[in-house]
């Protein structure tokens, strides 16, 4: 199972306001307990991946 959500971040590199969109992937909690990032997006700029690192852990 799939969901999407949406953060409102301020840009590392100017501190304007950005949404992340973010879509995940449910763990099963039999083999992988927490959830996997399938795609992440920003509202600035979308090849910039810089920000995605924050929703690893």
């Amino acid at each position: 199972m799939t969901y999407t959500e949406e953060f409102k971040y301020k840009c590392p590199v100017d501190w304007t306001p950005v949404t992340h969109t973010i879509t995940f992937e449910k763990a099963d909690q039999v083999r992988v307990f927490e959830d996997t990032i399938l795609s992440f997006s920003c509202s600035r700029n979308a090849a910039c991946a810089k920000c995605a690192e924050n929703y690893r852990d």
